[in-house]
């Protein structure tokens, strides 16, 4: 793995980390606040056809880089471009 792959990589990395944090914070918050059947509603947006469909047009152009992308690096330079970057928790 080269440098730049390993960065790369780093970069990807670092967004799923954030991402999970982020989610276990909403979680958290959800559950102090006390927000009844909150579990339930998140099943419901998950099996919502629509927002699913919302949430895959928004990584469409990754998808389609990805298909016809001989070369994986372009697929994941797309990719870094469309993740969050990972933020330092204070």
């Amino acid at each position: 793995m080269t440098k730049g792959e390993r960065e790369r990589m780093t970069a990807v990395i670092e967004a799923a980390e954030y991402l999970f944090l982020e989610n276990l914070a909403l979680k958290l918050v959800m559950e102090y606040r006390a927000v009844p059947n909150w579990q339930k509603l998140v099943e419901r947006l998950m099996a919502d056809q629509e927002v699913l469909a919302g949430v895959h047009l928004k990584f469409r152009d990754l998808s389609g880089v990805l298909e016809r992308s001989v070369d994986p690096s372009t697929a994941l330079e797309v990719l870094l471009g469309v993740s969050p970057r990972g933020k330092k928790p204070h």
